[in-house]
């Protein structure tokens, strides 16, 4: 509801004023490692801006302004990563003291415009191509299956609506017809199913419980692995036959979505390892990669988890190498790593970072930097694990999509999609569980809940903390209550279809794809065009393409009539996307929206969720000022920036007016000299600008 008072925002306001005792359920051991301590350790406690990079203040004569304070405004300065609290500015401290300037900090990676000296786009590699060249291999092992090094920055694609993790164009890749670009609103979520799905899966065949499925287990496993995916539901997902295609060697039958890999008889993976032979092989593991199209049978999609969906899209369309001693931090060799900061477990067994490193500056900081410069370009550690820690922090926290419809208007639609049989494979809604010693738990720090407003005509947020404060003495820390969380209206059963002629497709290398991952429908009104390769221009027509295991919905579709039809359209229209920084929101629990919101001061206009007030410090905007045109405008840019985004605390700050070159003085070898490859030297001649040398 709207009210129409000012409001002032208050640190008691946004979240609970007293200490509360620990949080509920198990947590990860890395991230909350620090937390299990607390009763015995204390806190401790210019250069030219990028394109996208507007710091400076209307008035400044500077060109990097931003008024609509939108564009990041912090100096892209690599993160450090660490896995204790007592290390003031580095990644844990920052995600459990200032979890919401973690947060910010992730999203302005994700739409932060990359320059050559980050390492992106390098032309002149040594041996690997430069922009716009090709990458791959399709299943015939040469063909090129996309165009590499095509974009500086994620919201590139990413970006309807514009500055959010929202759709957009369609890139070459598998085919002429391209890939559509899906958004990612909720991408946490989906992640925090898919591990937690994996969990059941296991659980279901591992008899044992040693994490893995031996010869024998897989023998004994039931034809069928199906998942509730809401506990008391009648609907289950099948995901295929967990027993060996040849008894007691070869593959799993499992859906395409699942990704097995093969281990020795201790259950460690066996590198290259394509099948159970018996003889180095006795068993597999398994991942679900849920982000991605899917590439056809035995393909799956691209990958599990939101951290390596960052490391993938950084290295193939900007030429940006990730090194990322988290994803590989697997001490028992199982190809499973301990949970990263954010508590989620990568698969190094499947899936690795491009720059394996050569790890420098022991003590500054556990996993240090690499010098290996994996593409030849002049540049090192182009993406650090930090970066990774706070991108991946934004993505789990990401808010999902909406409805932009009444309540009666959504059960009616839901009926529609029952009665079309739709829901047999769009399922509504699935349930993460409270954490309980094997489920992890919805480890966000927040939910934004955004629903329709029948009076006002529109949609209509509000800020919900997911945590508890603990802490005794310094910065409390902000623990995740891992509980349970309904996923409503995800509509996707997480799982592969063969989708038949419809949408059958030819690619380069001439094979022909007929298997697609069941997209979430959630935002599907906000994503033209539809399918896969975006050839489907409106809603009806993607439905009518519909085939294989799904022809018979798309019969049922077709047979309704012509009224149902129109009104399961307008329905999936209003499942949608929307500007989650400008719409308006109760952000401080007190059930109403302001007309104005006061931070430090500072009238900012309409109560809405900018993760800025919420810092620990929180951003003061510069404030009204008279524009070219004589008129008065409310500057949103900041005036407090180093102490709002803690750029001068220790593992942050990198001196700008002594080298700032992207590289923090802790790391920093020399932090009075500007040294863009490694922060000591300057780039090789042939990426010099200023040597004269072409």
């Amino acid at each position: 509801m709207k009210k129409t008072r000012v409001r002032s925002l208050t640190p008691c306001s946004l979240t609970p004023c007293s200490l509360v005792g620990p949080a509920r359920g198990a947590r990860s051991a890395r991230a909350f490692a620090a937390l299990a301590t607390l009763a015995f350790v204390a806190l401790l406690g210019s250069a030219d801006a990028q394109y996208a990079e507007r710091r400076e203040l209307p008035g400044s004569d500077h060109k990097n302004v931003d008024a609509s304070g939108r564009s990041p405004k912090e100096r892209r300065v690599r993160a450090i990563h660490s896995e204790i609290v007592q290390q003031p500015g580095a990644t844990l401290q920052i995600q459990l003291t200032d979890p919401y300037l973690a947060y910010m900090l992730g999203r302005n990676l994700n739409f932060r415009e990359f320059e050559e000296h980050d390492g992106a786009l390098s032309a002149r590699k040594t041996g690997t191509g430069g922009i716009a060249n090709l990458g791959g291999p399709m299943p015939d092992g040469v063909t090129a299956k996309l165009t590499l090094q095509n974009q500086v920055s994620c919201i590139a694609c990413h970006n309807i609506p514009n500055g959010n993790p929202g759709g957009g164009m369609n890139i070459s890749k598998d085919s002429g017809f391209g890939r559509d670009t899906p958004h990612y609103f909720g991408a946490g979520l989906i992640e925090m199913l898919a591990l937690q799905t994996r969990t059941d899966l296991l659980a279901a065949i591992d008899t044992n419980g040693d994490g893995w499925v031996s010869i024998p287990e897989a023998q004994a496993a039931p034809t069928s692995l199906t998942i509730q995916p809401h506990p008391g539901s009648p609907l289950t997902v099948d995901y295929g036959n967990p027993q060996l295609d040849g008894g007691t060697t070869g593959r799993p039958q499992l859906d395409n979505i699942i990704r097995p890999w093969f281990v020795d008889a201790n259950g460690a993976w066996v590198e290259g390892a394509d099948s159970v032979d018996g003889v180095t092989t006795f068993g597999y593991n398994l991942e679900l990669i849920v982000f991605g199209w899917g590439q056809g049978p035995g393909r799956d999609a691209l990958n599990p988890t939101v951290r390596f969906f960052m490391i993938d899209a950084f290295g193939a369309h900007a030429g940006l190498q990730a090194h990322d001693p988290t994803t590989m931090d697997d001490p028992d060799g199982d190809g499973i790593s301990k949970p990263s900061n954010a508590g989620a477990i990568q698969f190094p067994a499947t899936h690795q970072p491009p720059d394996q490193g050569v790890e420098v500056g022991a003590g500054l900081g556990t996993g240090g930097y690499s010098l290996a410069d994996p593409d030849g370009d002049g540049y090192c550690t182009e993406i650090s694990e930090g970066d990774l820690d706070y991108g991946e922090w934004f993505m789990l926290n990401l808010p999902r999509p909406a409805f932009a419809g009444t309540e009666a208007e959504h059960d009616v639609g839901v009926a529609l999609m029952d009665q079309m049989a739709c829901t047999s494979c769009h399922v509504q809604s699935w349930k993460i569980v409270e954490a309980d010693g094997t489920h992890k738990g919805d480890r966000r720090f927040f939910d934004f809940r955004v629903t329709w407003d029948e009076a006002d005509q529109r949609l209509e947020g509000e800020l919900v903390p997911l945590f508890d404060l603990l802490g005794i003495g310094g910065d409390p820390l902000h623990a995740p209550r891992l509980g349970e969380y309904d996923v409503d209206g995800i509509f996707s059963d997480l799982r592969h279809h063969e989708m038949g002629d419809g949408f059958a497709e030819v690619g380069y290398g001439g094979t022909i794809a007929r298997i697609w991952r069941t997209p979430p429908l959630w935002g599907v009104g906000s994503s033209f065009p539809w399918g896969h390769d975006g050839r489907s221009l409106t809603l009806d027509h993607v439905i009518r393409r519909h085939a294989g295991d799904a022809a018979a919905s798309a019969a049922l579709y077709v047979g309704a009539s012509r009224a149902d039809r129109e009104e399961l359209v307008r329905f999936l229209r209003k499942l949608v996307l929307y500007d989650i920084e400008s719409l308006p929101a109760d952000i401080d629990g007190d059930g109403i929206i302001a007309d104005q919101l006061i931070v430090e001061g500072r009238l900012t206009g309409g109560e809405r969720f900018n993760p800025e007030w919420l810092f620990d410090d929180p951003a003061q905007i510069f404030g009204t000022y008279v524009n070219e045109d004589g008129e008065i405008v409310n500057v949103l840019s900041v005036i407090n920036l180093e102490q709002a985004y803690k750029l001068e605390q220790q593992y942050r700050e990198d001196r700008d007016e002594e080298d700032g070159d992207g590289w923090p003085d802790e790391w920093d070898p020399d932090p009075l000299t500007i040294g863009w490859y490694d922060g000591v030297n300057n780039p090789p001649w042939w990426l010099d600008p200023t040597s004269g040398r072409n």
